[in-house]
């Protein structure tokens, strides 16, 4: 565990170098530098992206919250104080605005997310590594998974500014429309994520992928390329015969784990295991779900975000109510005891 992370003849514009779990991060717009305290600072989108957890700001108060796998750690700008589940520490360094980003220390965020980080001085690489604790789910019951899925908090949308609760959904829906916005969900990961190369239908697979996405619409995967919907389909139907991939997988949600932040968010704990692949490489790099080892089990919570898209009349094929949007990783991967 580092303890420090001095460097000497350096200036607050000495740009670093971020690895997590061995992979360079990309910072196409926003560098991590080395302040005047001598200490790394990273914008705070990075530990929404490459560590899997949730950001939100608070301009009245200058504070950033992140949430991470039942973790709330709190900043505040120019504030040497660090909030780990209402306990407070203070750092040597602080949280600053730059460019209108948000930028904070590396050590004081990652190790508070149970990460050990280390310091390349030779090369100003800052190296992280996460190994979070097997997930225990022994014994635990669907309502029990349900009940914890309520306690992770929600998503925010930085267009919109809102959030509005499961009880707020059911007085504008109503129940039995949420059971019908939860299937579509559920479906969704089960259908997308449930697959074997070794018996599977590429013809019919694909035709059950249509019904979640617009034709005349566009999807980015993991691996940031966008592709037309229809190219994703075919593009990740190609794959599970080319790479051999066979996934087993269980989306637990219902209806009471829906909530909206402008679009319609379906929380569920995803169960699964890799059994297949001859590319682990591509895999990774392709989905979020791939940073694992073949044959084993893992779980995380994750938010299947769902919309309305207006239809073209010349669409190939049908659609459900609700399209597939986004997918949000709201707790790390873990593997399960």
């Amino acid at each position: 565990m580092l303890t420090t992370m001095m460097v000497t003849n350096v200036t607050a514009e000495t740009y670093v170098k971020v690895t997590v779990q061995g992979e360079t991060v990309d910072f196409p717009d926003a560098k991590p530098f080395i302040d005047a305290n001598n200490r790394t600072l990273v914008p705070i989108r990075f530990i929404s992206e490459a560590l899997g957890a949730q950001v939100s700001w608070n301009g009245d108060l200058q504070q950033a919250t992140i949430a991470y796998d039942n973790k709330v750690i709190e900043l505040v700008i120019n504030k040497k104080e660090i909030s780990i589940d209402g306990q407070t520490q203070v750092m040597d360094t602080q949280a600053i605005l730059k460019d209108s980003r948000t930028y904070v220390p590396v050590r004081f965020v990652s190790e508070a997310m149970g990460a050990n980080v280390e310091w390349d001085s030779d090369n100003y690489i800052v190296s992280i590594t996460l190994e979070p604790e097997p997930a225990d789910l022994k014994g635990m019951t669907n309502e029990e998974i349900i009940q914890q899925l309520k306690e992770y908090p929600y998503v925010e949308n930085s267009f919109t500014n809102r959030i509005e609760n499961n009880e707020w959904m059911v007085n504008r829906y109503g129940k039995d429309k949420l059971k019908e916005f939860v299937q579509i969900g559920k479906s969704y990961m089960e259908t997308f994520y449930n697959v074997d190369y070794r018996i599977y239908n590429k013809a019919d697979y694909i035709e059950k992928l249509k019904w979640f996405f617009l034709e005349s619409s566009s999807w980015v995967a993991d691996d940031r390329i966008l592709r037309d919907n229809e190219d994703h389909i075919n593009y990740w139907a190609d794959m599970i015969t080319e790479k051999q991939i066979s996934i087993h997988t269980e989306f637990i949600t219902d209806e009471t784990c829906i909530y909206t932040n402008g679009y319609t968010m379906i929380r569920g704990r995803m169960n699964y295991i890799i059994e297949s692949c001859n590319d682990m490489q591509w895999l990774k790099k392709y989905t979020r779900y791939g940073d694992v080892e073949l044959g084993k089990n893992y779980t995380c919570v994750v938010d299947v975000q769902i919309i309305t898209k207006a239809k073209k009349p010349d669409e190939k094929w049908e659609t459900a109510e609700r399209l597939l949007s986004d997918e949000h990783l709201i707790t790390p991967l873990k593997e399960v005891k």
